[in-house]
């Protein structure tokens, strides 16, 4: 029961930093987080942190929608840029992964934003 205990502690002050390290990114660094870092877990809880930051605050909704409307054209930009010059073709699976992530992250937001205004209506 002790060890239990002891195994719990130090993955919930962990678990604790990383929400306060999170919240304490600006919008533009969150997106990027989420869409560079490969990791499910980290694009949950950037993607968690970009819903609640712009649920209640229109401007914050409309500067998260123009930072990924951004990193989605970088992207593309790049994407197409990889294409024309015959690229590699691991850097365009990433270009292309990291496309269909940041388009994946807008969608959702606007959903889950969607979602809480009808909640607030009804």
């Amino acid at each position: 029961m002790a060890i239990t205990m002891e195994m719990t502690k130090p993955n919930t002050e962990v678990s604790i930093t990383n929400i306060n390290f999170i919240s304490s990114l600006s919008i533009e660094q969150l997106i990027d987080l989420a869409i560079e870092s490969g990791s499910e877990a980290i694009l949950t809880q950037n993607r968690h942190e970009l819903i609640n930051r712009g649920k209640d605050n229109i401007h914050d909704r409309i500067l998260i929608k123009k930072s990924c409307k951004a990193s989605v054209s970088s992207i593309e930009s790049l994407l197409k840029k990889a294409d024309s010059e015959n690229s590699n073709s691991e850097i365009t699976k990433s270009l292309k992964k990291k496309f269909l992530t940041s388009i994946s992250i807008l969608d959702r937001l606007q959903l889950e934003w969607q979602k809480h205004d009808l909640r607030i209506k009804h």
